[in-house]
């Protein structure tokens, strides 16, 4: 891998100069012969890549960019190829060169808007959804594409707008319901639109023992419905009796609830199904109070 790293920094260097040469012209169009040349050698440096012979590959796609630098399909090859190796930021530069040059392909809005997404790069990323968007209208697809555009750098506030942007047009769209409530449960929430929003999921999809786990934890830790609460848990429990997290959840209920034997013997079943090193520190907080109490 220390190889392939040089052998791309390399190639990074080398070809970047050549598209410094040709900026502000118009990029000549490369006749059939050449496309055919570039398509050989392109081909040929993936199956050496995938050969681990990254030097011959290297140097037969350095020479195939060297015959046609400035045309946009080529440049969409190279992008792709160094998306081949999880390596955006090598592919961004070939794949705005290609938009440059061809503004209007579909292809190449959709490989930038994901390498602009890949690397970070939030405003830029939303900017291409837009012409997108001018281009084939709002739909799930652009709403999805933003969600995760925000929810990558964070911005749960955006991704939450996002959501409720389009359960406006689709109220009962079952994946926007899901991603609003992922929102909701890290912010700062009111008591009832939480519960809102959890019974509105479990309405339509009552077998989601994920959602029925995290809102009877959110009723113990609001002072909700503890029997609630605990009918919830339990039903997630017996549907995935060895998941950590739902046995920690239906022993804490169970300790709010006074039966602290029941609340002990789950929770040392909780700290079994985690490795010792990935202990929550509120589970260990939870075992603490609960093995304490008599």
């Amino acid at each position: 891998m220390k190889l392939l790293r040089n052998i791309l920094t390399v190639l990074l260097l080398c070809v970047f100069p050549l598209m410094g040469t040709a900026a502000g012209k118009r990029p000549e169009q490369p006749d059939e012969n050449t496309r055919q040349r570039f398509l050989y050698y392109f081909y040929e440096a993936q199956r050496l890549f995938h050969k681990a012979d990254y030097q011959t590959a290297y140097q037969l796609i350095e020479f195939c960019y060297r015959l046609c630098p400035e045309d946009p399909a080529v440049n969409q090859y190279m992008g792709d190829f160094f998306m081949g190796f999880k390596r955006p930021d090598l592919a961004l530069p070939f794949y705005e060169t290609s938009y440059r040059n061809d503004p209007e392909s579909e292809t190449i809005l959709t490989r930038l808007e994901q390498t602009y997404y890949y690397t970070r790069n939030t405003k830029k990323a939303l900017h291409i959804q837009d012409l997108i968007d001018k281009r084939d209208g709002y739909d799930m697809y652009s709403a999805m594409q933003r969600y995760r555009i925000y929810a990558s750098v964070g911005d749960v506030k955006n991704a939450r707008k996002e959501a409720e942007k389009y359960l406006k047009l689709d109220p009962e769209n079952l994946q926007f319901l899901l991603l609003r409530l992922q929102t909701l449960e890290v912010m700062k929430t009111p008591k009832k639109t939480m519960e809102e929003a959890y019974q509105k999921v479990l309405s339509m999809d009552p077998e989601n023992v994920t959602v029925m786990n995290n809102y009877a934890y959110f009723l113990a830790t609001h002072k909700g419905d503890l029997k609630i609460a605990e009918d919830l848990s339990r039903y997630a429990v017996r549907a995935e009796p060895d998941n950590p997290v739902f046995l920690d959840t239906y022993a804490w209920i169970l300790y709010l609830r006074g039966e602290n034997l029941l609340a002990q013997m789950y929770i040392r079943q909780a700290l079994h199904g985690y490795n010792e090193q990935t202990i929550p520190d509120e589970v260990l907080q939870h075992y603490k109070i609960i093995m304490n109490t008599k």
